[in-house]
């Protein structure tokens, strides 16, 4: 009987809350307010949902917000990655009943969804909420929204989700680009449009990328990046980057922010599989290249081209991070200097990569993992031949800095210069690290190691990431 009454107590408070909002809406009406007034894009009623959603959103925001805090301070205070099982308990904390999914995308961001709403946690574990969440799902979607950055809107704090697979079918004009008289020194003059967002890629393929216009500054999916970071994306096969030289997935990298993160190139390219070039301070975190890089570009590598050099004042005195990357592509240059698997020139430090395929060059300043670099290389390793004309290494064509904790078991063919680890030594050292005529293991390398138990590597010990 007591729980009949509440029914019923329950029904008559929806019946009589109905009533008011009909009563308000007649005398609205008779006040001479039209239906359209009430309830079109900008009515009364509309506004106040928008109003509403608003502060649902906020307070949401506000939640994951604090659910971050609670699982960085439960690590210490930092943690590179949060802990996804944490997370998910703070943020069940915060919200109790009410249902939160967590998708983490591997990379220390996450997409979190609340109420049908979804978040967006970055890898600097800020929230971005719903209202600044794109999301692209067909070739028309991605097509409009290149034209709309290439007509000045930068996407500065929003992210775009790609939510499918794309087939593209005709030649790909990139998103951003830098006018050719720009200074690329000085890259935020002139008519440029640069892309300033986060693009997450949802782990899919974008197929049939297809390149070979003189007419752009670089040709990749992005043109030209600042301070905008592009995560989770596969350059499928079928693709092919000739005429500008570029890469895979982004041409030109500038600034003091944003991030590459778990994206894969299939593209046969001419400078790159994944960035042509870095300038400033940026990191490269586990990304693939499978395609063919043929450069007749001044630089050409498995994953990036090259970044700042010494010339570049602006960034002195900031350096670059590659990390769990590796390359699984030819790498061919046919004059000039800097080629290699990983990267071609490179300031700043390399870790825990590897180059599997060989290195063939027509010129000086090659290696199995940088051509030449201003910085450390450490946990790394190639076991692909390397051929050049000088400056020749199994790991690096010359060296200013430290080698350590790594091995190449490569055959290196060279006129001049030729080292098992480095063909050239500026300054630094090379520090536990072993060649094909070294008796090896897991135990001499360190735990960035493990052993190669699958064969994958015939019998070579491979990173712990792979």
């Amino acid at each position: 009987m007591k729980e009949n009454k509440k029914i019923l107590k329950r029904k008559e408070r929806g019946i009589t809350l109905i009533a008011l909002v009909i009563t308000i809406i007649v005398l609205l009406i008779l006040a001479g307010v039209s239906i359209a007034m009430l309830t079109g894009d900008n009515g009364i009623l509309t506004q106040a949902q928008n109003a509403k959603d608003k502060t649902e959103q906020a307070s949401e925001a506000e939640k994951i917000q604090l659910a971050v805090m609670a699982t960085s301070m439960d690590n210490n205070g930092y943690t590179e990655i949060l802990d996804t099982d944490s997370f998910k308990q703070e943020l069940q904390n915060q919200f109790g009943s009410e249902e939160v999914n967590v998708t983490p995308n591997g990379d220390g961001s996450f997409i979190v969804t609340v109420n049908d709403r979804k978040y967006y946690v970055n890898d600097d574990k800020t929230v971005i909420s719903n209202d600044n969440i794109i999301e692209i799902g067909t070739k028309e979607e991605l097509e409009a929204f290149r034209d709309d950055v290439n007509s000045g809107n930068s996407y500065e704090g929003k992210v775009v989700l790609l939510t499918s697979d794309i087939t593209l079918s005709e030649e790909w004009e990139p998103i951003g680009f830098m006018d050719k008289d720009t200074d690329a020194k000085n890259p935020e003059t002139g008519d440029s449009k640069p892309f300033k967002g986060i693009f997450d890629g949802g782990n899919h393929i974008i197929k049939n990328l297809n390149m070979s216009s003189t007419d752009n500054r670089f040709n990749s999916l992005f043109a030209f990046v600042i301070d905008g970071t592009i995560r989770n994306i596969t350059i499928g096969e079928n693709s092919e980057i000739s005429g500008s030289s570029g890469a895979g997935v982004v041409g030109f990298l500038y600034g003091f922010e944003g991030n590459i993160s778990n994206c894969i190139n299939y593209a046969n390219t001419n400078c790159a599989g994944i960035v042509k070039v870095i300038a400033g301070q940026h990191i490269i975190f586990n990304c693939k290249n499978y395609g063919t890089i043929n450069s007749q570009d001044s630089v050409a590598g498995g994953i990036v081209g090259n970044s700042n050099g010494d010339d570049w004042k602006q960034f002195e005195n900031v350096s670059n991070t590659i990390i769990n990357c590796g390359n699984y592509g030819n790498v061919i240059k046919e004059s000039g200097t800097y080629c290699a698997g990983i990267v071609g020139f490179f300031k700043g430090n390399i870790l825990n990569s590897f180059n599997i395929e060989e290195i063939n060059s027509q010129g000086a300043s090659v290696g199995g993992i940088v051509g030449e670099i201003n910085g450390n290389i450490e946990n790394c390793y190639n076991i692909a031949n390397i051929s050049g004309v000088g400056d020749v290494g199994g790991i690096t064509g010359r060296l200013t800095g430290n080698i350590k904790n790594c091995y190449s078991i490569a055959n290196i063919t060279g006129n001049y210069s030729v080292g098992i680890f480095s063909g050239v030594i500026h300054t630094g050292t090379v520090e536990n690290c072993y060649s094909k005529d070294d008796e090896f293991n897991v135990s001499n390398l360190g735990n960035a190691f493990k052993e190669d138990t699958n064969n994958i590597n015939d019998g070579y010990p491979i990173l712990q990431w792979q």
